[in-house]
């Protein structure tokens, strides 16, 4: 079955193990008590991602039922790095213009930054956007069809996202401290 073509997609990210966390991040409770991974699928739909997906790997099976309102898709080469969760999460959106890549710890994103991206996006030819916060890059990333094309063509081994669109990236300022954060362990929530 084909999938229908998507103007912007999205992807949350939340395959990795969570060992500094002690327990899955996607299953952490957030607003209203709904599964972090829950919240971040739902803040980037409200954005205007008209199909996201969340990427899990480790502890797949216990999280996924937890997820009834997302789109998963499993990485079954979480272990290998963080690359493999994109590649897999890309290959799961099928065609779109473009994706917005989120990490599932980047806690307390707001819909208007996801909308602030993606107008942005639709208004350049950028192969990505990277909105920063008071100079320094935000979590969030906004790729291109072209350049998600050149990541599913690369080799995992030890590619880092953020290595391949450094240079390629137009960043834009929002005023959204959430952007900066990273959750890593139960103190930080």
């Amino acid at each position: 079955m084909q999938k229908k073509h998507i103007k912007h997609a999205g992807m949350v990210l939340a395959a990795g193990a969570s060992s500094r966390m002690g327990r899955p991040k996607a299953l952490l409770p957030a607003a209203g008590n709904l599964p972090l991974a829950q919240i971040q699928a739902d803040v980037l739909r409200s954005g205007g991602c008209g199909r996201v997906v969340v990427v899990l790997g480790a502890e797949a099976e216990r999280i996924r039922p937890c997820l009834a309102d997302c789109d998963v898709t499993l990485n079954k080469d979480w272990e290998k790095g963080r690359f493999t969760s994109v590649q897999a999460g890309l290959r799961a959106l099928g065609d779109f213009d473009g994706c917005i890549i989120l990490p599932v710890d980047a806690v307390g994103l707001r819909a208007e930054t996801v909308r602030t991206v993606l107008a942005h996006a639709s208004e350049i030819h950028a192969a990505a956007v990277r909105p920063t916060y008071r100079g320094k890059d935000g979590k969030l990333l906004w790729v291109s069809r072209a350049l998600a094309e050149e990541l599913l063509r690369a080799s995992p081994g030890d590619q880092r996202l953020d290595d391949l669109v450094r240079e390629r990236a137009e960043r834009i300022s929002v005023d959204d401290p959430a952007l900066l954060s990273n959750v890593n362990t139960p103190e930080e929530l």
